[in-house]
């Protein structure tokens, strides 16, 4: 006798209970129910492709917190993946709200990002949102300090993890999206359940996991579904640079509509326009209670709905990224304005790149809008941007091909070495990305300041030195020196150093650890970090850390 069907897992009501105590209504997209039903059948690695505004978060996050509400979940935990603190930050409080509203009230909702001098709770909790580079160095065992390996590899091989704007790995080199492919292979090889994730999948990074996972039970959920959303049109694209000052700025918005996002590709020309626009603000061009605010990360997850963009050329994964940020509530209308200065790209993306990016679009605006609302619009254009010749071109030219295959062949024999210690130097540092980040402690005031620069330990709560810690990144190809951060060297007598922080963490106090300071000084040699630069934390020069007014923009010229 054959044994009845397992039914389909149904979550509609709980989407429908976060959809709308969000103020909006409830689209049944088929591509949820999907993925409900791939995770259901077990699949191991669910490739999910969807347009922005579609919901993916709820559609991949709500069978675990509808289960955990229900107090039988299936897997340890929701292990959420994000590329920036930023983006980190905001999913943590989007999925708390989520799980108060299911009723989930004694669930842990824990934020990590690898932070130093924390408890540490190494992905634990029943949601534990981080970023890619927290969790793949905490699951191959490489989180400071210490040794420590088997609890999160347990961890994480119980859990369902969900790795989200998978193209905001994308490098220079490639060099991230050349490792991603194994990192999955490995983390399903012992025993994670993975869904990936994005709207602008480049297309050899997916045919890489896919030859990588071809044995592994693989779902592609690719939706041809539209957003409900608003309507979208032919973004204007023009010749030259966007304005940075008040007066070109006032020009371009004139006949404006809010709100308003406004996306450069680098820290210090948005706060040029971010300056502007302050200006703008008070001498009454934009109406009355209007705020300007500085987004400090990449536009990938935001979920505001914006009348107006204007951006600066960029990959067209990211201009579609970008363009979907429009006309996200059904009845509303976007337009953008695309500014075509290349020189706007340098340093931050790979010329081939956006050169593929400008002749994809040269004369199909009404493409690149139609990508921000469907897949397959997206992908014709990223199929004609990211062809193999180009990506495997950014590899030979910046010489990683042989990095990648050293560190390839550490996550592919990882399984077999779990018991070895963990290889130190170039391996551990390019685990995902080439470079180093380097640990910075802002002193509060200048009291503090001076008196670690005269030699005299001080003395701060573990949450004071925890908010004032500061990552800088800094490239390294390999074989190539590293350029010592100007904001990392002090000067004093005509001489110019580096000041490394020793830190003691003293016991409890009736409130919390307190944590003793005192500064180390090391020769600055401009052509290469000192040793140890992976582990230690340098005192940051205040003289690089900038604010306007009340408001922190951080460090925006570094050198």
């Amino acid at each position: 006798m054959a044994q009845p069907a397992e039914p389909k897992p149904n979550y509609w009501e709980q989407v429908r209970a976060i959809v709308e105590r969000k103020g909006r209504f409830l689209t049944r997209y088929r591509f949820f129910e999907e993925v409900w039903k791939a995770l259901a059948a077990g699949r191991e690695l669910v490739l999910l492709e969807a347009p922005t505004g579609c919901g993916k978060t709820e559609a991949v996050s709500v069978p675990f917190m509808a289960q955990l509400a229900g107090g039988e979940p299936e897997w340890a935990s929701l292990i959420y993946v994000l590329p920036t603190r930023s983006l980190a930050d905001a999913m943590r409080d989007r999925l708390s709200e989520g799980l108060a509203w299911l009723g989930a009230r004694a669930a842990t909702v824990t934020i990590d990002y690898g932070e130093l001098a924390s408890a540490k709770p190494y992905l634990e909790g029943d949601l534990a949102i981080t970023t890619y580079d927290t969790l793949l160095y905490t699951f191959y065992g490489f989180r400071t300090f210490g040794y420590h390996l088997l609890l999160p590899m347990g961890k994480v091989a119980l859990s369902l993890v969900v790795m989200d704007e998978v193209q905001l790995l994308q490098d220079a080199f490639w060099f991230s999206a050349s490792l991603l492919p194994a990192h999955v292979k490995c983390l399903l090889d012992l025993g994670a359940q993975l869904v990936v994730m994005t709207a602008t999948m480049p297309p050899p990074l997916r045919e890489e996991i896919e030859r990588r996972c071809s044995r592994k039970q693989l779902e592609l959920v690719r939706t041809d579904e539209r957003p409900s959303r608003g309507t979208i049109e032919a973004p204007e694209i023009r010749r030259g640079s966007l304005p940075l000052d008040d007066k070109g700025l006032a020009e371009e918005l004139e006949d404006k509509r809010l709100p308003l996002l406004v996306v450069v590709n680098k820290v210090e020309r948005a706060v040029r326009i971010y300056q502007a626009m302050r200006e703008l603000r008070q001498a009454g061009f934009f109406p009355e209670g209007t705020k300007v605010l500085l987004l400090h990360s990449r536009e990938a997850g935001l979920d505001f709905n914006f009348a107006t963009l204007l951006t600066e050329v960029s990959p067209v994964d990211s201009l579609v990224q970008r363009i979907g940020r429009l006309a996200r509530r059904e009845g509303s209308r976007g337009e953008a304005l695309i500014f075509l200065d290349e020189e706007a790209c340098e340093g931050v993306y790979p010329e081939e790149v956006v050169e593929a990016t400008l002749e994809a679009i040269e004369g199909r605006e009404g493409l690149l809008a139609e990508a921000a609302l469907s897949v397959e619009a997206a992908s014709e254009l990223l199929e004609d941007v990211y062809k193999r010749e180009v990506v495997n071109k950014l590899v030979k030219k910046a010489g990683v091909g042989e990095l990648i295959s050293k560190v390839v062949s550490f996550i592919t024999g990882f399984k077999r070495s779990i018991c070895f210690m963990r290889p130190r130097g170039q391996i551990r540092r390019s685990l995902l990305r080439l470079g180093l980040e380097v640990k910075c402690w802002l002193a509060p005031d200048e009291g503090t300041y001076e008196a670690l620069m005269a030699g005299r330990g001080w003395k701060v709560s573990m949450s004071d030195f925890r908010s004032n810690l500061v990552s800088l990144s800094v490239a390294q190809r390999p074989g190539g020196r590293v350029r010592v951060p100007s904001a990392l060297v002090h000067k004093r007598d005509g001489k110019s150093f580096l000041a490394m922080l020793n830190i003691t963490i003293g016991k409890r106090d009736e409130e919390e650890r307190r944590i003793y300071l005192q500064v180390e000084k090391v020769e600055a040699r401009p052509d290469e970090v000192v040793r140890g630069a992976e582990t230690a934390i340098f005192l940051l020069n205040p003289d690089f850390y900038e604010r306007i007014r009340d408001i922190e923009l951080g460090v925006v010229r570094p050198w």
